[in-house]
């Protein structure tokens, strides 16, 4: 999520410290961070006109020097495919499972450690045993430990024979320029785009206050000065909708904690909207300062004790220690919540039809903000996909093959928009989508047996990760690829909503409210593969972010100010006996290089 201008950016290559979110704009994919909800209610400005660059046309030319080795189709090859962004575990079902299986006879038996229980022990297990997985999605700090390890297939003599892929050689040359001896391709890095290194072209911020437009007026439509009165409004809502339409228990914040890696995540994501990001045991901020998370003066303490206030206050879900993000789309679909923060969250209930009704989920500025919102990641999003290096040479090339599919044209729009004829309708070149198009995240979508059946969402793809960013820019319509930036849905997200918000707040979208208002620093994404963790911080790590996640849980339900404060001092105590001034000073150094990188890219 980001916006930037071009300077050198040879340093500007690879780490990213935004969680996970390659451009926004995408089609509801549910990941921590890096998808957008599909079609959601868009700002009434125009999708941004972009070219392709001369660098992947460059990429493209000289990827004619060689051409790929034929790959064999006969066998069914079920792949194993290990991958921390999933959400789902098991071989990938319905339609997308069938154009997998049609055009390359191939299963993909996704292996998801954030859903297997103990991920690091399947980590560690399956390294051990020499084959972590065919196709294999990790972080960048991970993926440096597994190249170093010989676990990783070595790409460099193959890649320029595969042309989709090579649109995005200088991104892919820079990231592996800090592998090994940085002469060698092993790894590609995932949401990557050719808008240019520092381009913000979302249509959303990306983590910000957003409540139904409906609820909001019926509040009063007060303009927020602080947390404070963010949470008088969504009490507002809450008294007057403690049920949904079903009458089924509605609240104004509902959790979950299965995407909690060294931190409570949920928590993590509202740090931005004061000027903070998470990463390890740091924050770091818009004026490139890194302190420790636990600073008290720092935004995961405010941010924590403002869910813990929202409790106090009875807007909590109950469930929220309990439920996983299945549970919480299903509620979003039911309208069970009344506060979203992620901008793909639209997709679950937001359209056209309800934009007209004028109860789509809008931003709601809150004035003392100061949004962190990292640019587009043009060189990556800090996790990377490589092929496993026990892989048979014949398996190898239908890997290949399949990956620079995973790349094209036709395999990014069928990753960030689905099908065509279902999905969305083709004419004079003009991508629109249907009406199943439109509801495909909030409502249940049937497909067709031919189309591989069942529900559009679980047979959505489970990868979760793209090579290619929906902002990137589909050279077959000259707009992205993303559904919600195609100019045919800004033009039906033309609502009441949207006209009667541009009129209250005096901007065309949230992005030209906040910028406008000197609300958000958008902050170059940098890309690089930082320092790996000795044995010795290994074990800080994981010891400190036990305790980190377990204690805000239990600190957003406190009985009172008194036990909250108690709490995060024992946290601090404890952490202070777990080695957590080794850890911080770690992260600090290994964050550093990043910093530098910023600057130059600014």
């Amino acid at each position: 999520m980001k916006l930037k201008k071009v300077t050198s950016l040879a340093l500007t290559t690879l780490m990213t410290v935004s969680m996970l979110a390659g451009c926004g704009g995408s089609t509801g994919d549910s990941a921590p961070a890096t998808t957008d909800g599909g079609s959601t209610e868009a700002a009434s400005t125009e999708a941004p006109a972009a070219e392709t660059s001369s660098d992947a046309t460059e990429a493209t030319d000289t990827a004619e020097a060689g051409e790929a080795p034929a790959a064999s189709h006969d066998e069914t090859y079920t792949v194993d495919f290990y991958n921390v962004a999933a959400n789902f575990q098991g071989v990938q079902p319905g339609w997308y499972g069938k154009i997998v299986k049609d055009k390359f006879n191939m299963e993909l038996n996704i292996i998801a450690p954030q859903v297997a229980g103990d991920g690091a022990a399947l980590y560690q297990t399956r390294c051990a045993a020499g084959a972590l997985g065919d196709l294999i999605i990790l972080d960048n700090a991970d993926m440096q430990e597994c190249v170093e390890s010989g676990l990783i297939h070595d790409l460099t003599d193959v890649i320029s024979q595969y042309p989709n892929l090579m649109k995005y050689e200088k991104q892919i040359k820079e990231f592996n320029s800090m592998m090994g001896d940085g002469s060698k391709i092993y790894a590609i890095p995932l949401e990557m785009n050719n808008n240019g290194p520092t381009e913000y072209k979302q249509l959303h911020v990306y983590s910000y206050p957003r409540m139904g437009w409906d609820m909001y007026n019926e509040a009063g439509a007060p303009d927020l000065k602080n947390l404070d009165d963010l949470l008088a409004c969504l009490k507002s809502i809450q008294d007057a909708h403690p049920t949904n339409d079903n009458g089924d228990p509605a609240y104004a914040i509902s959790l979950w904690k299965d995407w909690d890696s060294q931190y409570m995540e949920n928590v993590a994501q509202l740090t931005k909207w004061y000027g903070q990001e998470v990463n390890g045991s740091v924050l770091i901020g818009t004026d490139n300062s890194i302190v420790p998370l636990t600073e008290k003066d720092g935004a995961y303490y405010k941010m924590l004790k403002f869910l813990y206030q929202a409790n106090q206050m009875g807007l909590v879900d109950p469930d929220s220690a309990t439920q996983d993000w299945n549970a919480i789309v299903s509620k979003m679909q039911d309208k069970r919540i009344y506060l979203y923060w992620y901008s793909w969250q639209y997709g679950f209930w937001n359209s056209p039809a309800r934009g007209e009704e004028g109860t789509n989920y809008v931003e709601i500025p809150v004035a003392d903000t100061n949004l962190y919102q990292a640019s587009d990641t043009y060189y990556g999003d800090g996790r990377v996909l490589a092929v496993g290096s026990q892989v048979s040479d014949e398996n190898f090339a239908r890997l290949m093959e399949f990956l620079d599919w995973y790349a094209s044209p036709e395999g990014v729009q069928i990753q960030h928009a689905g099908t065509e004829g279902l999905i969305y309708t083709v004419e004079d070149g003009k991508y629109t989508l249907t009406e199943d198009g439109l509801n495909r995240f909030s409502a249940e979508v049937i497909v067709p047996d031919e189309l591989g059946g069942g529900n559009w969402n679980d047979g959505n793809n489970q990868i979760n990760q793209w090579i290619v960013a929906s902002c990137d820019v589909n050279p077959d319509t000259g707009e992205p690829y993303a559904s919600d930036m195609w100019s045919t849905t800004i033009e039906m997200n033309q609502t009441k909503t949207t006209k009667e918000w541009s009129e209250k707040f005096g901007a065309a979208d949230d992005v030209e409210y906040l910028n406008k208002n000197g609300m958000m620093t958008v902050v170059p994404s940098i890309n690089k593969a930082l320092a790996i963790d000795t044995t010795d911080i290994s074990l800080i790590r994981k010891q400190c972010g036990d305790l980190i996640k377990d204690s805000s849980w239990r600190m957003v339900f406190a009985a009172d100010d008194a036990d909250f404060d108690a709490q995060w001092d024992e946290m601090v105590t404890q952490l202070e006996g777990l080695g957590w001034a080794d850890l911080t000073a770690f992260d600090t150094d290994k964050y550093q290089p990043m910093i530098e990188a910023r600057k130059a890219a600014q």
